[in-house]
């Protein structure tokens, strides 16, 4: 088993396909913080219109409504005036799903990669338990999901540091260091789940296409939207159930009865997904 982690760690740092995502990842992490910067332009200009000078009464950013799907990272809202942490900003990203897009790309090229380049078959006739095979490939998801979210941070925290320090008192927010010590393994846990279903879709179907479609449109919650449909006419809150729909809550101020939900839909999620996987990977032929 430890032989098999090992090969498909080896096989990841070989992959330029998945660098290549990674470095996407924080190009588009530095072009999210000069939008940042334009919001909070905006949200100052309005403030010194307003008579009152009060921030609250010309923010306009409303809830998600039912039904709706995309990807949006609005500046999280401070009563003071004040601009938000640097740790608010980062959770406010995560939970928006911008890391999910690129880690389910990565994930598909990862999985389908290994057919294509022989990989598989040469192990497999090696492999005293086949499910091992597959089981493996859980620790590379994981690393990849943990390098995403470090790689993001870094280049967060200094996009935002160099882009916000002469205007603005940028903070790192270490009032929220044990918030986010919890909100980080819950992403991860979600994060996992999800990679999860795109990795058992990408090995049942073997088509980099429809992984990553699937993923993507995951991402975008526009399965999440059905969901939504799905409470109006069955009067009852399925959408608590689904992974994306956790991921959304997890921001800076959840309560721990979400954050601790959440963990238990990532954990179920997790357990079906790769168990399911290895159990289809067990009986298909792979030779």
């Amino acid at each position: 088993m430890l032989n098999l982690i090992r090969m498909n760690l080896y096989r990841m740092t070989k992959t330029k396909s998945l660098w290549v995502v990674m470095l996407c990842m924080a190009a588009f992490c530095i072009f999210a913080c000069s939008m940042v910067t334009i919001d909070l332009e905006d949200m100052q200009k309005n403030k010194e219109d307003n008579l009152s000078g009060n921030l609250t009464a010309v923010y306009t950013g409303e809830e998600e409504e039912a039904g709706g799907f995309g990807i949006s990272v609005q500046v999280p809202a401070k009563e003071d005036g004040e601009i938000p942490t640097f740790l608010e900003f980062y959770n406010s990203d995560l939970a928006s799903g911008i890391v999910l897009v690129f880690l389910c790309i990565g994930c598909v090229i990862y999985f389908n990669g290994e057919i294509k380049s022989g990989f598989l078959k040469n192990i497999a006739g090696q492999t005293k338990h086949k499910p091992n095979i597959f089981v493996s490939k859980i620790f590379a998801n994981m690393i990849y999901i943990i390098g995403a979210l470090f790689l993001y941070g870094i280049v967060q925290f200094i996009s935002l540091w160099f882009m916000l320090k002469d205007k603005y008192n940028f903070r790192f927010g270490k009032e929220y260091m044990n918030e986010t010590g919890v909100l980080l393994p819950t992403v991860f846990l979600l994060y996992l789940a999800f990679l999860g279903g795109i990795s058992l879709v990408t090995t049942v179907l073997k088509s980099t296409a429809a992984g990553i479609t699937l993923g993507m449109l995951s991402a975008f919650g526009v399965f999440g939207s059905f969901g939504a449909y799905a409470d109006k006419l069955l009067h009852a809150n399925l959408s608590k159930y689904m992974v994306i729909s956790n991921v959304h809550g997890m921001l800076v101020g959840a309560l721990k009865e979400d954050i601790f939900f959440a963990m238990g839909v990532g954990a179920l999620f997790c357990l079906f997904y790769y168990l399911l996987g290895a159990v289809y990977f067990t009986k298909k032929d792979v030779v």
